[in-house]
């Protein structure tokens, strides 16, 4: 089974200028995903083939501990967080140089900054992996979190640069505990057409700041769109399986 990739125009615009998150990775762009269908997804039970590697002797390699949520101070806005990010990609996206020059590098660098700035990875991939990541060594958990992470940092920035005819608008949010959720529209223009996305954001509140660890784009959701392609790849193969189609899929990115 190959890996979807987004075919539209509005999903790319959507994915790929705001946050880029299932552009040319997992998702599935002609299926719109609910929190049932995800459910049942995620409860399905998949064979164990018993392909998994690693051992429990590696957990010298196990991910620095990351953050639990945390009650937010009086006043933090995760609506004027995201604005700020948004507004430093703009810039850097305004900024022209030859590929090969030393400034070319400093802005794929400073991109990568950003974006590490505003999305949970680690929260992404444990909650996309469900069921399965509890079933995995920290040795591999380390090594999945590092290949998706490259894979959505280098999709974002081949996507993105040179692509800055977008506006995106930051309409409202709302606070419950430790959770935010931001709505946006993003207007946009490609080939010449205009498009209007909508979007909501979903944010944990973490280490003092707020991070993204889903986009909800024309009722798909980016997390519940990975949850239903990992949970097939490693319920049909296994895990070692699905990290294999990912690190090739890094490869064709280089």
């Amino acid at each position: 089974m190959k890996l979807a990739s987004p075919s539209t125009t509005r999903l790319l615009l959507t994915t790929c200028l705001v946050t880029c998150f299932a552009t040319g990775v997992f998702a599935s762009p002609g299926k719109k995903s609910s929190k049932s269908a995800a459910s049942k997804t995620d409860k399905r039970d998949g064979k164990d083939d018993g392909k998994q590697s690693g051992n429990d002797d590696s957990k010298d390699e196990a991910l620095p501990a990351n953050p639990a949520p945390s009650q937010p101070p009086a006043g933090s806005s995760p609506m004027a967080e995201l604005k700020k990010s948004n507004g430093s990609l703009k810039k850097l996206f305004q900024k022209q140089s030859p590929s090969w020059s030393p400034e070319h590098d400093a802005k794929r660098s400073e991109m990568r900054k950003i974006v590490d700035g505003f999305l949970d990875y680690e929260e992404l991939a444990k909650r996309a992996l469900a069921r399965h990541w509890d079933e995995i060594t920290p040795k591999q958990r380390t090594e999945f979190v590092g290949v998706l992470r490259d894979l959505i940092e280098r999709n974002y920035i081949k996507q993105v640069h040179g692509q800055p005819n977008y506006e995106l608008r930051f309409d409202r949010e709302s606070i419950k505990g430790s959770e935010a959720t931001v709505n946006a529209t993003l207007d946009a223009v490609s080939e010449g057409k205009k498009t209007t996305v909508e979007m909501e954001y979903k944010l944990l509140y973490k280490g003092n700041h707020w991070l993204v660890f889903d986009v909800i784009t024309d009722e798909q959701s980016m997390l519940e769109n990975y949850r239903a392609e990992f949970n097939k790849i490693i319920s049909k193969e296994s895990f070692d399986a699905l990290l294999k189609r990912m690190k090739k899929r890094l490869e064709k990115a280089e």
